[in-house]
């Protein structure tokens, strides 16, 4: 399909963008662009690169509002996991389909998620049209990691759906359960997908546990060295400055979820600036619905920069352009880019971080194709 995008803002100037198959074609003053394509109004809106959202548990939209106010632990032990344990793969199906359309409506071309039922996430991923990395939740020893079942399903990606193997934190998996993730991963070339250091509770368990910290812990197993920058980390708020430095020399993805952890009160110290000097990579994500309670990754992108800010004394510190970097995997919008991208009433960086939310979204494309319109 070929679009044109007529008289869209880009970087303060008004252009014509043009779209052909899966990748923008071209790129012109407004006005001038050829001929042969269907085109579009954009006058008034603004074009972005597609929000990434990386750490969700996308059927959680089903548990929306449940356990509220509650500190982590007892929210995961006395509501979530009971909950969970009651799914089927028709609500699993419906829970994604439901944060697939929200997360389009919002600017999120592509997320990064762990579950259950990953059968079923996928189809309501392939329906909607979005892009999605899923990932196989385990727990324990993570022995269904040798079911060739599921070793078919995390072999077998497609165009819009790819897998990673994501045991679920220091505490709920074992040391044998995360060795066998890890060599999993290795082997079958997928990333890990782990939430680390999100409390400090967990840090203090861990030390009582095994005698060191969560990450020193990895470290301990091998499991840094084996698989380096393929690890996608969600939280790191309780990170000491060893372990600052050991993910800064395996360039491991840290995910900040500013409003899942503010919350819980897990904290808001996320050291950002920290981390990418240590050598690390930064993205962003919502979590869940039940901790978020939306999947707004323009509202994401306002609390992490407004923390940052805050909590160092610095207004000066991670702007608006970084955020928007760090939400959007850096990628830009030019000819031969893929067409990820979603159109906004904000007109300009600054307006979209600190003055609009994910319903200021007018349009999202993802391969070229218009999969939300407002």
């Amino acid at each position: 399909m070929s679009i044109l995008l007529h008289n869209v803002q880009l970087n303060g100037t008004a252009v014509d963008i043009t779209i052909d198959g899966s990748v923008i074609n071209s790129i012109h003053p407004a006005g001038t662009a050829t001929c042969g394509f269907e085109a579009v109004d954009c006058t008034g809106l603004a074009a972005y690169p597609g929000l990434h959202n990386m750490h969700s548990h996308a059927p959680m939209t089903l548990f929306r509002g449940l356990g509220d106010d509650q500190p982590l632990d007892v929210w995961l032990n006395d509501y979530i996991w009971p909950a969970e344990r009651r799914l089927t793969d028709e609500l699993v199906y419906q829970g994604t389909l439901q944060a697939c359309r929200e997360m389009l409506a919002s600017g999120t071309t592509f997320f990064n998620d762990m579950y259950f039922r990953l059968s079923s996430m996928a189809k309501a991923v392939e329906e909607s049209g979005i892009k999605a990395r899923l990932g196989y939740n385990v727990f324990n020893d993570a022995k269904e990691l040798d079911d060739p079942e599921v070793v078919d399903l995390l072999t077998h990606p497609s165009q819009r759906v790819s897998y990673s193997i994501a045991p679920h934190s220091v505490y709920a998996v074992s040391e044998d359960g995360l060795r066998r993730s890890a060599a999993a991963c290795h082997a079958l070339h997928l990333p890990m997908h782990i939430h680390m250091s999100e409390t400090q509770k967990e840090v203090d368990n861990c030390l009582a546990q095994y005698g060191c910290r969560p990450w020193e812990l990895l470290d301990r197993l091998g499991i840094l060295d084996l698989l380096g920058d393929t690890i996608i980390a969600a939280h790191c708020l309780h990170l000491s400055d060893r372990e600052i430095r050991l993910i800064g020399e395996h360039h491991i993805t840290c995910v900040h979820c500013p409003n899942s952890n503010l919350k819980l009160g897990s904290g808001y110290r996320f050291p950002m600036l920290e981390l990418l000097e240590a050598g690390a990579r930064v993205a962003l994500g919502t979590d869940g619905s039940a901790s978020s309670n939306n999947l707004d990754m323009v509202e994401v992108m306002k609390v992490s920069t407004l923390l940052q800010k805050g909590w160092r004394g610095d207004p000066t510190v991670v702007p608006a352009a970084q955020i928007l970097a760090t939400a959007t995997a850096s990628q830009t919008l030019l000819a031969g880019q893929p067409a990820d991208l979603f159109l906004s009433e904000a007109l300009n960086v600054s307006d979209l971080v600190y003055t609009s939310h994910g319903e200021n979204v007018r349009m999202t494309l993802v391969d070229g194709k218009i999969v939300y319109q407002k």
